[in-house]
């Protein structure tokens, strides 16, 4: 994947709206902020633009950045997939948390492109010790003859969606809460990588380590999961934990391992988002590895009943994933 631009004025577009804000998760209330900002580029003839900030601001103004739900590249695929036709990742500095609101909001005047309005969420604020709010963003757009969209929060069983809360229900193993609150499943994503091979050699059960540091995983055990890569997408299960049956020496080091249904495929080096659906069982310490691979096997049986009942298209096998 190309890199993402970093500012407005790295657009070919001539007329854009602009949605602001983190987007971790990409959730409910992020995506109706996507659907107002469609409305508002469709009535101002512009290109709808979603603009989030990377790293966290939490992690450079205090260094203590929360775990975050989606990577980069997985924000920048949702946001597309919900309707932004660009996506532009701003890097947040403590010069740009230096700002005043209005010095902050003039970073998108000068042209090209023309920007013809903001979609921000209500309880949104930005510059200098959040001085700025939605208001603030009105009261200035209204200044220069821009359009401004500030929307409401989206509620579930009667509270405001946060990615906050989120995090919370997915540390709890409330994974059906979470993906409600996502409007998907919950999913990591990063590189496929080298593991030690005992997966492969000891348990004949070959699978796919996804690292990327940061990221929040669920509570440790075995899930049903599906995969993509490459516009392809495939069935598995997906093990969370320190893996203690096989890996005895040494420091404990979580892992996340995947293992495909029917996939021979080469996948070191590719860059996969692996979907979390269903929870099977929680990580324990076998007596043998024997004992494991037994379990394994009883692990796929369930995983693949589970995705055939709860998912149309997530039969066995490769297929071609959904644009």
């Amino acid at each position: 994947m190309s890199p993402l631009p970093q500012t407005i004025h790295q657009l070919s577009c001539k007329r854009i709206a602009v949605a602001m804000g983190i987007f971790d998760g990409v959730h409910l209330g992020h995506q109706k902020i996507i659907q107002q900002l469609i409305a508002l580029a469709q009535e101002t003839e512009a290109t709808p633009v979603a603009l989030f900030f990377a790293p966290h601001p939490k992690e450079v103004l205090f260094g203590t950045p929360p775990l975050f739900l989606t990577s980069t590249v997985q924000k920048a695929e949702l946001l597309r997939q919900y309707g932004a036709e660009q996506v532009i990742c701003m890097p947040f500095t403590k010069e740009l948390a230096a700002k005043q609101p209005d010095e902050f909001l003039s970073l998108f005047l000068p042209a090209p492109p023309i920007v013809t309005g903001f979609c921000v969420g209500k309880n949104w604020r930005f510059g200098c010790k959040n001085a700025g709010d939605a208001t603030t963003l009105a009261n200035w757009t209204r200044q220069y003859g821009l359009q401004s969209r500030l929307v409401e929060q989206v509620c579930h069983n009667g509270e405001p969606i946060s990615s906050t809360r989120i995090r919370a229900e997915i540390t709890a193993g409330n994974l059906k809460e979470a993906a409600a609150m996502l409007g998907h499943p919950i999913s990591i994503s990063g590189t496929v990588r080298h593991g030690n091979g005992i997966a492969k050699s000891e348990l004949d059960c070959p699978t796919a380590n996804i690292c990327e540091p940061g990221q929040l995983l669920p509570p440790y055990g075995v899930y049903a999961a599906t995969a993509h890569w490459e516009r392809k997408q495939a069935s598995g299960i997906v093990y969370v934990g320190e893996a203690p049956t096989i890996r005895t020496q040494g420091a404990p080091v979580v892992v996340t391992e995947l293992h495909l249904f029917d996939v021979e495929e080469d996948l070191y080096g590719k860059q996969m988002t692996v979907a979390f659906h269903e929870f099977i069982r929680p990580s324990i310490r076998f007596p043998s590895a024997t004992a494991l691979q037994q379990q394994i096997a009883k692990d796929i049986e369930t995983a693949r009943s589970l995705l055939d009942s709860s998912l149309p298209c997530a039969g066995p096998g490769l297929r071609e994933a959904r644009p």
